[in-house]
């Protein structure tokens, strides 16, 4: 199996938030990698402005801090380039 590229990760990633918000463990199992990686790009994807990550105190099935990713406009607008591309 071949190495994913960051590309690759990064729009799996848009494509996910897009349906709906996600918590980093939701991500971790939708994009079949680790917790590090996700992190890693949501935390890039927020500085660009395509996601907002929220921090939830007390997780409603674990009671612990989770995060949780949405979608931006501006992150819409990336999606529908990468389509035309």
């Amino acid at each position: 199996m071949a190495k994913r590229s960051s590309y690759e990760i990064l729009r799996k990633l848009l494509l996910r938030v897009r349906d709906g918000e996600a918590t980093y463990a939701e991500l971790e199992r939708k994009l079949s990698t680790g917790y590090r990686t996700v992190k890693a790009n949501c935390e890039l994807l927020e500085a660009l402005g395509q996601v907002k990550v929220r921090t939830v105190e007390r997780h409603p099935l674990n009671g612990r801090e989770s995060y949780t990713v949405s979608i931006t406009q501006d992150g819409v607008e990336s999606l529908r380039r990468m389509k035309e591309k």
